[in-house]
């Protein structure tokens, strides 16, 4: 895997429009794209586990809904608001803009919540939900991102609450979505702007 530097980001964004959807870890990469451009650095993991700042070390962050945390008729909810929100974004943004719809991370049942199935289960709403917007995505011609498939054997990487993950998988989904922009862009990779990771970040991983 490697690391981004912030000459290589800043050169690979300046002057680009790029629209970025993603699902709770995307907050968590937007922290990260700010510290590599002002520091050089992934942000740290006591920034990781901010919860739902409007800002981040002078940059604002947002978000317009979360499909998992309400209630029953959330997914029929978020389709429909996902289809407004594309068909929006094709009306505002430039056709030069490039939007990258990344799927939602998979999202584990908690131990007890389902009792008759051996842990870890899916969320079978969150596989529906990836199904259905990447499909919408295609319709748009936006690009997908599955970082549902990319990540989905990083077992080792989630934290307690077996719904969230560490510093280590961030970082990964980082570099991924950054590979796809420089691919989408068609720049090519500069080796000298960019550092590898050491093997202990490797060790144990499915990358």
């Amino acid at each position: 895997m490697k690391l981004l530097s912030s000459a290589g980001v800043r050169r690979l964004l300046h002057n680009k429009y790029v629209a970025i959807l993603g699902d709770y870890i995307q907050r968590s990469v937007n922290k990260d794209l700010v510290k590599i451009l002002q520091n050089d650095e992934f942000r740290n993991e006591k920034q990781l586990k901010g919860k739902v700042e409007m800002s981040f070390a002078n940059n604002t962050l947002g978000d317009l809904w979360d499909v998992i945390r309400y209630h029953e008729q959330s997914l029929q909810l978020y389709k429909t608001n996902l289809d407004h929100l594309f068909i929006q974004l094709t009306e505002v943004l430039s056709p030069k803009c490039l939007v990258i719809c990344n799927m939602f991370m998979s999202v584990r049942f908690k131990a007890g919540e389902v009792l008759e199935y051996p842990i870890p289960n899916e969320r079978w709403d969150i596989i529906e939900g990836n199904f259905y917007s990447a499909t919408l995505a295609d319709l748009h011609q936006f690009d997908v991102i599955d970082m549902h498939f990319h990540l989905r054997f990083e077992l080792r990487s989630r934290v307690k609450d077996v719904t969230h993950l560490n510093q280590l998988a961030h970082q990964k989904y980082t570099c991924i979505l950054m590979a796809h922009i420089k691919q989408a862009l068609g720049v090519q990779q500069e080796q000298q702007e960019e550092k590898v990771v050491g093997s202990e970040m490797e060790r144990g991983q499915h990358w």
